[in-house]
């Protein structure tokens, strides 16, 4: 209830106690609140022998909604020693505070951070939540085993449909107790409770320790704290979380206890009391859930009409009823104010339920004397002299001030306007009350028709209304000017060669003649931009367009604007700037080839052999290839040569054509590549076979194949002779045969020779055959060969015919 007159409620002026814990936000629904969080401490401070002087950097903690609970909201806070880290990462998210709060104690300064986190949470749900990046090393060693502390939690607001109206209060600041300030008094305000049904209280505090208990106590409305055996009456901040039943959160408490029978019905405010005869700890914020039915009334001014000449100025208003949770009842009075002066009264004329609203109007007639500009104040739920009627959520947000100033009151059109010929532009009295009757002039001239609050025009002149309600009088006019409107005709693309010397600069202008196109030049003004927001807006002129560097990557966008001299009237058009490239990759030459069939020519893919080399890396999509003949050819991009391409015996030189798709007239022809075209080696073509005598007479012998290599070389020392069991393992090279070589088929065998040149790429095959001979039987003749010593009787001498034995000897054979 406000017990407080306006005008004394002006003049005060709000002074904050920097770090005492006060409300930061409120929420009013079916709503309870859960938490989660974790220390960064490895154990408890101040036992001389604990863990070494360390902190993590990050921390884990879990949250768990139950089916039913639906997420509203989540919360984080964080805290430790030093001046402040206050970027942090929540699931690999950056956290910057929102709010950041500070203390000193023995000389040592302390903060805690806030930030609302609500989209992070949202995303993942039930979840493990990790902090990470609040790093407290720098400044630890002034801290060691005595207050250094780190930490988090998030507070998670969370709506089910089985609760009752609950008005969910977040207080933040950072305040302490200790040896040297043994109590601590925190009043929570602007609260309204119902029942005590489910009603809860959380703390968040940091360097609490678990041994040190000299009198140490929490009092909420009087009344002895303790939630046993986790928290006892004498030693509430004991590095415990009571949403986990955990006592071991190092140096920080996040606990929550009930408030049945603790808080009334009708109370508006929780007294909490702290102590602590040795043991520092700070109280960074706290949280309570009450069963909360009131409404909230919010007032604004949505316009004011105009300034009549009896001075009576009409005022739309709507009244909401937002951060509630009970209807706001008709009847609910309205006080609307001149700086401190009354000028009128109403009310509500429903009720206005839960995140409700009601517009009105009322006429106020402003009195003489009123200074020329003044705060028109509106205040709901205030009988006139500051006082109100309804008990609320927040007592404090009942007015709305809107500064007036008379002179500008009156019917006011504008200030002159400057549009576009072809466009219409409509003048408006804004005068919404259908009382009011209009007529509407050009130049002083009637204009027939024009009878409403509004009118549309196309052309130049003054024009000028007239309005009236009843004894309520006004007027006002207004010069309107349509200036020529410029056409943005298609500009060009721009391009330029990097061919490593250019360094990517445009004359940008070069497309004023195009966007211009017949228009005269001296009527329009043309500017350049790097963005269409830019040249849609007017602002970050590209300041010397004659001059312009490409912004990389190739092509990029430039935005262009054409305008009248007054710069009222414009169209635009963009268009590509491109720094192409055209760098051919060499090609290994040369590239031999064989015209195994002695043709003459042998063909080649010339793309599939050699684009890879000349893109080198570059797109395919990006450049055309081709080949040609000669250098003039490449140059003009003539003759360029067909897939596949015949290259004639004994090799030509071909030379490359690269060219950039976006710049037809980037291209680079330096490459060539000679292809030499080799023809197989010359051998015998029927080589003496080889013949082995079998010893054995079976058919089957062991050959040495390379001794008819000089036969089917011809002798050439270059040629090189490998053997191969049929023509087609001779022609791929494949199953050679080595020595010593025994034949597969009997007495009469063939293999295949397969002749290569050190010097060249071709080859040549010929068939060697193989004999096996069987070693012949003799027969002794039975009888010898006699002959009478009849030429020269008694020399011993004659004349034998030897081949009369061979059918003896050869038995046959």
């Amino acid at each position: 209830m406000k017990k407080i007159l306006l005008f004394l409620f002006l003049c005060l002026s709000y002074v904050s106690q920097g770090q005492e814990i006060q409300l930061f936000q409120q929420f009013n629904g079916q709503y309870d609140f859960t938490a989660f969080g974790n220390t960064l401490n490895l154990g408890p401070n101040g036992q001389g022998s604990g863990p070494p002087c360390d902190i993590l950097t990050e921390s884990s903690a879990d949250l768990l909604l139950l089916p039913g609970q639906t997420f509203v909201s989540a919360h984080l806070y964080w805290a430790g020693h030093g001046n402040g880290d206050l970027s942090v990462k929540l699931n690999g998210n950056t956290v910057t505070a929102q709010r950041t709060f500070g203390l000193t104690y023995n000389g040592l300064p302390y903060f805690a951070a806030y930030a609302d986190v609500s989209g992070i949470v949202a995303l993942n749900g039930n979840a493990t939540y990790t902090l990470a990046d609040l790093d407290l090393t720098s400044e630890i060693a002034a801290y060691c085993d005595n207050t250094n502390f780190g930490g988090w939690a998030i507070y998670v607001i969370y709506e089910d449909p089985t609760l009752t109206l609950n008005q969910i209060s977040l207080f933040d600041g950072l305040d302490y107790v200790a040896s040297n300030k043994p109590s601590l008094g925190i009043t929570l305000t602007n609260i309204e409770v119902a029942t005590d049904d489910l009603a809860k209280i959380g703390f968040l505090a940091w360097e609490g320790e678990s041994f040190l208990a000299n009198n140490e106590t929490l009092q909420i409305n009087g009344n002895l704290i303790s939630n046993p055996p986790l928290n006892p009456a004498n030693n509430a901040f004991n590095n415990t979380n009571s949403y986990t039943n955990s006592s071991v959160m190092w140096n920080m408490d996040l606990d929550y206890y009930d408030l049945q029978d603790i808080v009334q019905p009708g109370d508006t405010s929780i007294n909490i009391d702290l102590t602590s005869s040795q043991d520092f700890v700070m109280v960074n914020n706290i949280i309570t859930s009450v069963n909360s039915e009131i409404p909230d009334a919010t007032i604004e001014i949505d316009n004011v009409g105009v300034l009549c000449e009896n001075n009576d100025i009409d005022v739309n208003y709507t009244v909401y009823n937002v951060n509630s949770t009970a209807p706001l009842p008709l009847g609910t009075p309205i006080a609307f104010y001149a700086n401190a002066v009354l000028l009128g009264q109403t009310q509500t004329v429903a009720d206005i339920p839960i995140n409700g609203s009601e517009a009105g109007t009322i006429t106020l007639n402003i009195p003489l004397g009123t200074p020329v500009v003044f705060d028109l104040i509106a205040v709901v739920d205030d009988i006139g002299n500051g006082t109100g009627i309804v008990s609320e959520t927040d007592e404090t947000n009942n007015e709305f001030i809107l500064e007036i100033d008379l002179e500008q009151a009156g019917l006011d059109l504008g200030p002159n306007i400057e549009s576009c010929v072809g466009m219409t532009v409509t003048l408006d009295t804004g005068i919404i009350d259908p009382n009011f009757t209009f007529q509407w002039f050009r130049n002083g001239v009637l204009i027939s028709g024009a009878t409403g609050p509004s009118v549309g025009v196309t052309t130049d002149g003054t024009y000028t209304v007239e309005a009236f309600e009843g004894v309520c009088f006004v007027s006002g006019s207004i010069d309107v000017h349509f200036n020529p409107q410029p056409i943005a005709n298609p500009p060009v693309n721009l391009y330029q060669c990097d061919d490593g010397v250019s360094t990517g600069f445009f004359d940008l202008t070069e497309n004023d003649d195009d966007i211009l196109g017949a228009q005269d030049p001296t009527l329009f003004v043309i500017k350049y931009y790097e963005s269409f927001l830019d040249s849609q807006n007017d602002v970050g002129a590209i300041a010397a367009p004659t001059f312009h560097q490409i912004v990389a990557p190739s092509p990029q966008t430039i935005y262009v604007r054409i305008e009248d001299n007054s710069g009222t009237c414009f169209a635009l058009e963009d268009f590509e700037i491109y720094f192409t490239v055209a760098n051919a990759g060499v090609i290994p030459s040369p590239f031999d080839l064989c015209d195994q069939d002695e043709d003459g020519s042998e063909s080649i893919n010339l793309p599939s052999e050699f684009d890879l080399f000349i893109l080198n890396g570059e797109d395919p999509l990006q450049y055309n290839i081709t080949y040609h003949l000669s250098q003039a050819e490449a140059d003009a991009n003539t003759g360029a040569l067909p897939v596949p391409y015949f290259v004639n015996v004994p090799g030509e030189t071909i030379y490359v054509r690269l060219e950039n798709i976006d710049d037809v007239s980037c291209y680079d022809t330096t490459q060539t590549v000679f292809i030499n075209v080799d023809i197989p080696p010359v051998v015998n073509g029927a080589p003496e076979p080889l013949v082995i005598c079998d010893g054995n007479n079976d058919g089957f012998a062991f050959f040495t194949l390379h001794d008819a290599d000089v036969d089917i070389t011809l002798g050439d020392p270059d040629l090189i002779v490998t053997y191969h069991p049929t023509q087609s393992d001779a022609e791929n090279n494949l199953n050679e045969l080595l020595d010593p070589y025994a034949n597969d088929d009997p007495y009469n065998d063939v293999v295949f020779a397969r002749i290569e040149s050190v010097s060249n790429t071709c080859y040549n095959t010929t068939i060697l055959n193989l004999e096996v001979r069987n070693t012949p039987e003799i027969v002794a003749p039975a009888d010898p060969l006699r002959l009478c010593d009849y030429d020269t009787p008694g020399d011993g001498l004659e004349v034998f015919d030897l081949t009369v034995v061979e059918p003896e000897v050869l038995d046959g054979s």
